[in-house]
């Protein structure tokens, strides 16, 4: 999560060289870090992961990026890149393949929260734009003059790139445009989130969309909670669940009645208590479990 007090001397575009995450390749790029950690530094990483040299370096920067990896510079110019050990290895351990849809809704969180400083565009799309039936033209602008408040003074960053990564996010959350570009003829597995449609009344435009309730499962909102209550706090006001960044509200474009929703279902299932009286709104968690935690206990409750 970006400190607001604190000015970016510089940003990371283009990471993933215009190539969204890939069906399969998180999986792979997973495995192949796993059996050789220096995978990325080698002269035959094309050959390793089968596919072409900029895609290697996509798939290097979506690991990252998605907070599935770590790179750790070695000896002389070698990096080595390990699974993380609060988020990496237990997708390793429970959901390889990426076959539960919790496993990629805790991905795009990551993503968004961009804690490696990799993703800003996604963090900004999703924070701080708050557009309906809105044109890509418009989105781009509106995320450039938030960029721009994150600056440094004097710091500078390409127009084009900056555009190419919010083309990204359209492209990676909606089905319409994956389809429409050959160039994605591999649908990107984050389109079954639903969090962009494209919009049915007005051509050329797009809308924030609430995943389908059937899909967000209360524990992922939990992980989120969890990983946002600042450290000695136990709890946490529905309006910042709204509002802040990097929260559920902004994160899953969850409206406050779509929160309070998911908010029953935990204190239904005992990991929170609420207190409505005198507008108080506020969560209080009943659990002293982590995040990583959460994940495990969801794992495993499927796997019974």
């Amino acid at each position: 999560m970006i400190n607001k007090q604190e000015k970016l001397s510089k940003v990371k575009l283009k990471g993933n060289e215009s190539f969204n995450i890939r069906e399969g390749w998180l999986r792979k790029g997973m495995r192949c870090v796993q059996d050789c950690p220096t995978l990325f530094s080698r002269d035959d990483a094309m050959e390793i992961l089968g596919v072409g040299s900029k895609m290697v370096k996509s798939i290097r920067y979506w690991l990252r990026a998605t907070g599935l990896t770590e790179e750790h510079v070695l000896v002389g110019r070698a990096r080595e890149q390990v699974l993380t050990e609060k988020f990496g290895e237990v997708i390793a351990q429970y959901d390889p393949y990426f076959d539960d849809v919790f496993t990629l809704f805790l991905v795009h969180y990551n993503l968004v929260k961009d804690a490696n400083g990799l993703s800003i565009v996604w963090n900004i799309f999703f924070n701080n734009y708050d557009g309906q039936d809105f044109t890509k033209d418009n989105m781009i602008e509106k995320c450039k003059e938030e960029l721009n408040k994150r600056l440094a003074e004097g710091a500078k960053f390409s127009e084009s790139l900056f555009a190419d990564d919010c083309a990204s996010v359209l492209k990676m959350y909606n089905a319409t445009d994956v389809a429409e570009d050959l160039e994605e003829s591999l649908s990107c597995p984050m389109v079954e989130l639903g969090l962009i449609k494209k919009s049915a009344n007005k051509k050329g435009t797009y809308i924030k969309m609430p995943p389908v309730r059937e899909l967000l499962d209360k524990m992922a909102v939990l992980y989120v909670i969890l990983d946002n209550i600042k450290e000695g706090k136990e709890s946490v006001g529905i309006d910042s669940l709204i509002n802040d960044a990097n929260n559920i509200g902004k994160v899953f474009n969850l409206d406050r009645v779509l929160i309070n929703e998911y908010v029953d279902q935990l204190r239904v299932s005992g990991f929170i208590t609420l207190n409505r009286t005198a507008g108080l709104d506020m969560v209080y968690v009943n659990t002293d479990k982590t995040p990583k935690d959460i994940m495990r206990e969801y794992y495993e409750k499927r796997m019974r």
